[in-house]
């Protein structure tokens, strides 16, 4: 199955109304009583048999994949524009502002964030206090596990997300029905990690290793597994963290989870599902249940005669940075896997006329040269770093999208968790305790078959970076590198004194001035190494509870 929204639309958006609220979204005290519209069923009919618990738990994650925010479009490209290993293109201001961090407490899109974060996690409570009520029709307690389970660790993901990037927040751990009751104050992360990991101890225990193939991209055991193993390592309990992250990897390996021996297949629009994915968010090929994530990847500045490549000129949001490209060691093959950059393969030919095209290159000295190529059908075109402002695309997980009627309604899946990641968690706990077993696990990411790069000994460095550069490189613009920056609190060492990390391709041969030269964000007013989201100013002006605003805003 390719979506764990399909079953119900409607009652996923019946629960819209009930549960997706935010912790202090505006209305009136009216507005919030009067819930229930007549034409449709208030909660106390609507649990009814298995199909209820079913999209009850789609509540609880519909915020995460239905709004352009989110996984739909932005989240992953825009959290990839915010580190050293991507661009956002230049383009509509509030992007712009926040890929710079030029962040105030009004932005939009941070406030959706923590809202629909909060819609999550209220409609997680919802489902887990509600679910057990079909006791009453006739289901079993052993029927009913698998999706409460799954509720906590819906809950669990969403907390996960909000304490990494805003730090302290309201721990809200039952359904919320009156307003006065969205006024809380905020949680220790202590707290918070407590709750995560309960939430995710029970997901594991409770979870099916497996779904009916009707409701498969949901949670697993090893799934929640996994993400306990992750939020031991965001904790720094290093030591809980490999523990967890042996039982996950016992788990998921027993249960048919492995390396994919080939890496860009893990990506491939024709071999989603596949055994390397511990958790993605799925989409389908559809007006209701499609993504324009996959347009914003695609090249925009190709000539119109070569779009027939990847099926349209894309938006071209997601764009690499030089920083991350030099990141790769020479022959891993990992780089050309994820970055389109000069004279790479970048796709076949196949237009009726034969196309003779002047291609532009800096050559070592950085003298500017052209050459043509005539192109006929069957050949392969050449990358030409005109046809990106960072002299670079996007090569891993895209897909020709031409057949579409339009070009948002994409069906390939986010991948979200991978047994490579899994790996590199354990190995992450290991370096943290300076145990060079953590060697072993980097290791096992860089014998794929398909990258075969030679092993790391602990001559090549210390533990902790040969770990974090295998996830730099491993998991490139999958969204991840912000999470890790922020979590390790390396934001502002990164970036420096705004000449560290190259933009451009051909960012040595660009004038000191150019605006694509370095990445640069706005990192000043953070007063020490932790760098969070604000919380948003709405939240503040309605929450009594909270009178206290992140560090730097």
């Amino acid at each position: 199955m390719k979506n764990f929204r399909n079953y119900c639309l409607y009652t996923v958006l019946f629960l819209g109304g009930v549960l997706l609220v935010s912790a202090c979204d505006l209305m009136s005290e009216e507005e919030f009583l009067d819930r229930y519209p007549k034409d449709e069923p208030a909660p106390n009919i609507f649990f009814v048999d298995e199909s209820s618990a079913k999209a009850a738990v789609a509540a609880a994650y519909q915020p995460w994949t239905r709004s352009s925010s989110m996984y739909q479009r932005d989240l992953v490209i825009m959290f990839d524009g915010m580190s050293d290993d991507g661009h956002w293109r230049p383009s509509r201001g509030a992007s712009i502002q926040q890929s710079e961090w030029n962040i105030t407490p009004e932005h939009g899109t941070i406030r959706n964030y923590w809202r629909y974060a909060y819609q999550s996690v209220n409609a997680a409570n919802y489902a887990i206090e509600k679910i057990p009520t079909l006791l009453e029709k006739g289901m079993t307690q052993e029927e009913l596990d698998p999706y409460i389970a799954e509720a906590h660790f819906v809950r669990g993901f969403s907390y996960l997300f909000l304490v990494n990037f805003f730090g302290e927040v309201p721990l809200i751990e039952s359904p919320l029905s009156s307003m006065a009751e969205f006024e809380q104050p905020k949680s220790s992360t202590d707290q918070i990690y407590e709750r995560i990991i309960n939430d995710f101890t029970l997901a594991r225990e409770k979870l099916p290793e497996e779904w009916p193939t009707s409701y498969t991209g949901s949670a697993t055991k090893a799934t929640a597994a996994a993400y306990l193993a992750k939020t031991q390592l965001y904790r720094e309990d290093f030591t809980a963290a490999e523990t967890a992250a042996r039982s996950a990897i016992e788990i998921a390996e027993n249960t048919g989870y492995h390396l994919v021996d080939d890496y860009m297949s893990i990506f491939d629009i024709n071999n989603e599902a596949n055994p390397e994915l511990l958790f993605y968010i799925p989409y389908i090929e559809a007006d209701d249940y499609g993504a324009n994530y996959m347009v914003q990847r695609l090249s925009r500045d190709l000539p119109p005669e070569l779009s027939h490549i990847w099926g349209v000129s894309g938006w071209g949001y997601h764009l690499p940075q030089r920083d991350l490209y030099e990141a790769y060691e020479e022959g891993d093959p990992r780089r050309e896997y994820t970055i389109f950059s000069t004279g790479d393969a970048f796709g076949v030919y196949n237009a009726g006329e034969p196309l003779t095209y002047t291609h532009e290159r800096y050559n070592d000295s950085g003298e500017l040269v052209t050459y043509d190529s005539t192109y006929t059908a069957g050949d392969t075109v050449a990358y030409d770093y005109r046809w990106s402002p960072t002299g670079m695309n996007v090569r891993k997980d895209i897909y020709n999208i031409g057949h579409l009627p339009n070009e948002r309604w994409a069906g390939k899946d986010v991948p979200l968790m991978r047994m490579a990641d899994l790996y590199l968690i354990l190995a992450e706990a290991l370096a943290e305790q300076g145990n060079n077993e953590a060697l072993v696990w980097v290791n096992k990411v860089r014998a794929r078959p398909s990258v075969d790069m030679p092993p790391k000994t602990a001559a090549d460095g210390s533990l902790v970076e040969l770990v974090r550069h295998e996830r730099r490189v491993e998991l490139a613009l999958e969204g991840q590198r912000l999470w890790d920056l922020v979590r390790w609190g390396e934001m502002k060492n990164i970036f420096g004194d705004g000449t560290r990390v190259k933009r451009h391709f051909y960012s040595d041969y660009l004038p000191l001035d150019h605006s694509d030269r370095f990445d640069n964000p706005n990192l000043d007013n953070y007063p020490g190494d932790l760098v969070l989201f604000p919380i948003p100013q709405n939240e503040l002006d309605q929450n009594s509870e909270i009178n206290e605003q992140n560090p730097g805003y």
